[in-house]
């Protein structure tokens, strides 16, 4: 009755089950660590030009959204607020083009997780 069988695997998710079995899985296939990491590093290299206050809370921004990310399911909730928090820095970032790009890919990240 056994049967051999023999899988590859490279980077995904594999589940198996067996006769009338149920599987749930989520699968976190949006911001990928080293992208974020970019993203995070292209704001962190272009906050010079701001004044202190604005520039952290930009900081205090990326923290909140680095930590929540850092859960093996981020917390929709915490992912609106950092969306919310995002808003008004566009506006301290307009005429910085980088920072303002960065700030646009922070949130269209952030956005695939709440849609």
């Amino acid at each position: 009755m056994g049967k051999n069988m023999t899988l590859n695997i490279t980077g995904g998710q594999i589940n198996i089950a067996n006769d009338n079995s149920t599987i749930n899985a989520i699968q976190n296939n949006g911001t990928s660590g080293a992208k974020l990491e970019e993203i995070i590093k292209g704001i962190s290299e272009n906050l010079h030009s701001l004044k202190k206050e604005d520039a952290d809370a930009i900081i205090d921004i990326v923290e909140l959204t680095k930590q929540a990310f850092s859960k093996p399911e981020p917390q929709i909730s915490r992912l609106k607020n950092c969306l919310t928090l995002i808003a008004p820095m566009f506006t301290v970032a307009n005429g910085l083009p980088t920072l303002y790009d960065n700030l646009q890919k922070l949130q269209e990240n952030i956005m695939q997780y709440i849609s």
